[in-house]
């Protein structure tokens, strides 16, 4: 059961990908090729998609018995995290603003929704995930860490932009650019709250 779950990720996660890769232009926040992956719902997916490759590697080595290496708990931790956040600013930020049918059509189902609860059940329900330590919270916020400095550079290097062409594809820079670093923080700490209450779990 433990590996059907984590085979699933690995399959939400190619099948959806595949298919924004040929044919993402003709959904919101989508893009078709290699474009696609400027998105943080296309990164953190595939994030999960690979640590589900290496957990899946692990636990049949293993023959479904111990715990895995602590850095694979880490990395899978910090996957459920990542989804997990992406999941949340699809259903508390961007659904409101954008409406819900157009963030779950298509591969968008699977990479704002199936994708990330899967990634989630299969973390907590894993009883060989190693227990995380508090200092493992701050490891799973550095993958977020990282994308939002990329699109705050990209933003400062290029501008705002205006209609498809904006580098504000999220719409964070509500306020301008001054209310993105407000923006970032918020992230960062929403995302710090994720990776808190998954260690409970």
């Amino acid at each position: 059961m433990l590996i059907i779950l984590e085979i699933l990720v690995i399959i939400t996660t190619i099948a959806s990908w595949l298919y924004m890769l040929r044919k993402g232009n003709g959904s919101i926040l989508s893009r078709q090729g290699v474009e696609s992956l400027k998105f943080y719902t296309v990164l953190s997916n595939i994030f999960a998609g690979l640590t589900a490759v290496l957990t899946t590697g692990f636990m049949l080595f293993s023959g479904g018995a111990g715990t895995l290496p602590y850095w694979v708990g880490v990395l899978k931790y910090s996957s459920a995290v990542s989804v997990g956040l992406t999941f949340l600013v699809v259903m508390v930020f961007l659904g409101p603003r954008m409406s819900y049918p157009p963030l779950f059509k298509g591969p968008l189902l699977c990479l704002h929704a199936v994708g990330p609860l899967l990634t989630i059940l299969s973390f907590a329900v894993n009883p060989m995930i190693p227990r995380m330590g508090f200092s493992a919270s701050f490891l799973a916020v550095i993958p977020t860490v990282f994308y939002g400095a990329g699109y705050i550079l990209n933003i400062l290097r290029n501008g705002l932009g205006e209609g498809e062409n904006t580098n504000d594809w999220y719409g964070f820079a509500i306020g301008g650019i001054k209310g993105i670093p407000v923006a970032f923080a918020v992230i960062l700490l929403v995302t710090w709250g994720i990776a808190l209450l998954l260690r409970m779990v």
